[in-house]
């Protein structure tokens, strides 16, 4: 077997042994259960589907939704979705290189017949795997928690969950990415936990609001209310905002999410599968620079950093 996957499989039957993993997925479980059980009623008695738009300005994603059981438990819990995927992420990678330069371990490692590549990139698959493993296993709760609950299911509403899951799964994959980045710059494991943790809580919380002080201030003094230079002026902020929302990987993934599940009001039901790749194309291709960008980063730092 190919030395990455050895140490793959390593990093994932350690993981899932440890305590962190048991928290994680135990937090995981909990936190849906419980967002599936406080609005069930609702989710019950929400008569039929409609199209409804959808706005969630803190990440600057906006659209036509088709409100299902399943899509509104989405857009309901995106907050509690998009900070814990990108958390875990952080968390995941921030101490994958360094704890092990630290500890002594990485240069046991590099004594036996294995390249510096194999190994981050084995921890990165080892970790990629749980990240997946954890989702799939996240989904599946819920699916089965609102089916005993009555909660009505449909085979589009179930297909398109998994999309938004598959789509979870690149987001978190994303942070994970510039956790193992930041396990490369900083020599403790506590200093890059500490910042590839804190990164991931500003970009999901507070980077919206900083956008929306931001981009005031970008665009000029506000000119009166009501003038065709009010109206310009506006038209300019929207463009900063959307430029400045542009660099958070959060806007992506939630734009991406709504996009799934997005509307056609006409028909009143789910937009083609087709044109919501379309319409999130670039979404989806920005995720993947971004996830592929830091682990180039971190890849070149550990090949040419002194380990010693």
């Amino acid at each position: 077997m190919n030395p990455a996957w050895n140490i793959a499989t390593k990093e994932l039957y350690t993981a899932v042994k440890s305590k962190r993993f048991i928290v994680i997925m135990a937090l995981y479980l909990l936190i849906f259960g419980l967002a599936v059980y406080g609005i069930k009623d609702y989710l019950i008695q929400m008569g039929v589907p409609r199209v409804e738009s959808n706005e969630l300005g803190l990440w600057g994603a906006t659209g036509e939704v088709y409100m299902t059981p399943l899509s509104m438990l989405f857009m309901i819990n995106m907050m509690i979705i998009t900070i814990i995927g990108a958390v875990l992420g952080a968390a995941l990678g921030a101490d994958a290189i360094n704890r092990e330069v630290e500890t002594g371990t990485a240069k046991v490692l590099l004594g036996h017949p294995v390249y510096r590549d194999e190994v981050i990139n084995g921890k990165f698959i080892g970790m990629g795997v749980l990240i997946v493993l954890t989702n799939i296993v996240v989904y599946v709760a819920i699916v089965a928690v609102m089916l005993m609950l009555g909660i009505p299911m449909d085979g589009d509403s179930l297909f398109r969950g998994f999309l938004a899951i598959l789509a979870t799964m690149l987001y978190t994959l994303t942070f994970l990415s510039i956790g193992v980045l930041f396990s490369t710059l900083f020599k403790k494991p506590e200093t890059s936990m500490l910042a590839a943790v804190g990164l991931a809580i500003f970009l999901t919380v507070f980077y919206g609001i900083v956008v929306g002080i931001v981009a005031p201030k970008l665009a000029g003094p506000e000119p009166p209310w009501g003038t065709s230079a009010h109206d310009v002026w506006q038209e300019t902020v929207n463009t900063w905002m959307a430029r400045l929302h542009f660099l958070n990987p959060a806007h992506h993934y939630v734009q991406l999410v709504q996009y799934i599940f997005g509307g056609d009001k006409f028909l009143n039901y789910y937009l083609p599968l087709g044109d919501s790749f379309t319409y999130g194309f670039n979404n989806l291709a920005m995720l993947l620079v971004m996830l592929f960008l830091p682990f180039a980063f971190a890849y070149i730092r550990f090949m040419t950093s002194d380990i010693n």
